[in-house]
């Protein structure tokens, strides 16, 4: 059996718990792929249309570096399987969109800017939903551009009464 990525720190109570801290390692990768996506313009730019390659390769890039993370650092099954789900989420963005986006048809109609803005959203919203998990998880400040892709914070007239 492996090694737990985590120590434990205390043991709660009425029911039972307990608090884990993070290990460096996992920390130092959470970090690492925070700062990769903040420079990644797909997830928070609009593209130009004739950006679709780019927009391809950029999701490649970020599949690539995700898997060497994985590769590279023990980071235990929480974020493991975060950034697994954020590798599946290029993945399929990838496979819509064809190797050179020709899956979009040409992004210059009007079809193809919306097949290309319909993948990019799906792809903006799951991964806005593992960034925020990963900067609550490890206490990560986003960056102002990368934020745009964050769930929405629930207000109070949004719980029930």
């Amino acid at each position: 059996m492996g090694r737990i990525p985590f120590e434990a720190v205390g043991v709660g109570t009425p029911l039972f718990g307990v608090q884990w801290r993070k290990t460096s390692a996992e920390r130092r990768a959470a970090h690492e792929v925070m700062d990769f996506l903040e420079e990644r313009k797909l997830l928070f730019l609009d593209p130009h249309v004739d950006d679709v390659e780019r927009c391809v390769r950029s999701a490649l890039e970020i599949r690539a570096f995700i898997a060497e993370q994985l590769e590279q650092h023990d980071v235990g099954r929480e974020l493991s399987v975060t950034l697994k789900s954020m590798r599946a989420a290029c993945r399929r963005f990838v496979e819509v969109a064809g190797p050179r986006g020709e899956g979009f048809g040409s992004p210059t109609s009007v079809v193809g800017a919306r097949r290309l803005g319909l993948a990019l959203g799906d792809l903006r919203s799951q991964m806005g939903f593992y960034v925020a998990a990963m900067a609550t998880q490890y206490l990560i400040e986003i960056d102002d551009d990368l934020s745009v892709i964050l769930p929405p914070r629930p207000h109070d007239q949004d719980e029930d009464a």
